[in-house]
């Protein structure tokens, strides 16, 4: 369970516009918010990955993003299909990619950086059709490795194959949730995780029906109250699977810029002094 003064951040699905992530993640810094746990999905979760078990900078996330061409995440889909011939040949135009997985396997869920001190990644196991949450964090071990998780997260279904993986005794086939939960809200706020502050981050992936629903949304609101604020990025025109020229600099602009007004005064309150 998290600590009373403890806040949650919950990084949503939304493909190349998680860099919007990144700028919330530098606006916070900025701030000095402490961010005890993270949560997050597909995108999301490949940044939870990289900002609390590898430690990158934010700054380095949005240069990174830089470097990545149009079709490099087409690219590394096809790579991870391992087709002959085809699939080596779609690796080398794959960008840094390779690069930060690589990076991503040598970190863990028992060591942690900016202050973080658990880190939860959501996947949907097609073997029993639900639903996984991995949670780790130093001293709280994961049967999933973090990169692995991380992989899980991220495999959209069709364009990513599934990652096997043993988790509590049993082989499992995972996914991406992002399709049926592409914001974990309620998974924050649930065992556990137990969190009782959250900052969730929604990339507006329309593709998630129920959550695309502004019912959905104001119901939450009326269940949390003042224990959640969303932040809403303007991602609007920027693409989700092939980015779109300066789309990288906008997203960064728009995550740091919806931590503002009403949301940063109540995320300011929750921070201790």
């Amino acid at each position: 369970m998290a600590p009373p003064q403890a806040i949650t951040l919950v990084l949503g699905a939304g493909g190349t516009r998680g860099v919007a992530h990144a700028g919330v993640l530098r606006r916070l810094r900025a701030e000095r918010i402490p961010i005890d746990t993270i949560v997050g999905c597909s995108v999301g979760a490949i940044v939870a990955g990289l900002y609390a078990g590898v430690g990158m900078e934010p700054e380095e996330m949005i240069h990174e993003a830089r470097r990545l061409g149009p079709a490099a995440l087409l690219h590394f889909a096809v790579s991870r299909w391992r087709l002959p011939f085809v699939s080596a040949a779609a690796l080398r135009r794959s960008a840094g990619i390779p690069e930060h997985l690589e990076r991503l396997k040598r970190a863990s869920f028992g060591s942690l950086h900016h202050g973080v001190r658990r880190l939860g990644i959501l996947a949907f196991d097609l073997s029993r059709w639900g639903e996984t949450l991995i949670l780790g964090g130093p001293g709280d071990r994961s049967e999933v490795p973090l990169h692995a998780a991380v992989k899980a997260s991220a495999a959209i279904p069709g364009l990513f194959p599934p990652l096997r993986a043993m988790w509590r005794g049993r082989r499992r086939l995972l996914v991406d949730a992002g399709l049926l939960t592409a914001v974990p809200v309620e998974r924050a706020f649930a065992p556990p995780v137990a969190a009782r502050r959250v900052i969730a981050v929604d990339l507006g992936l329309r593709s998630c029906l129920r959550q695309a629903r502004r019912a959905y949304w104001d119901g939450l609101r009326d269940a949390c109250g003042d224990h959640l604020v969303v932040l809403r990025p303007a991602v609007r025109g920027t693409g989700t699977i092939v980015p779109r020229v300066g789309d990288v600099d906008r997203l960064a602009r728009e995550g740091e810029a919806s931590l503002d007004g009403a949301a940063l005064d109540t995320i300011r309150s929750w921070a201790p002094s």
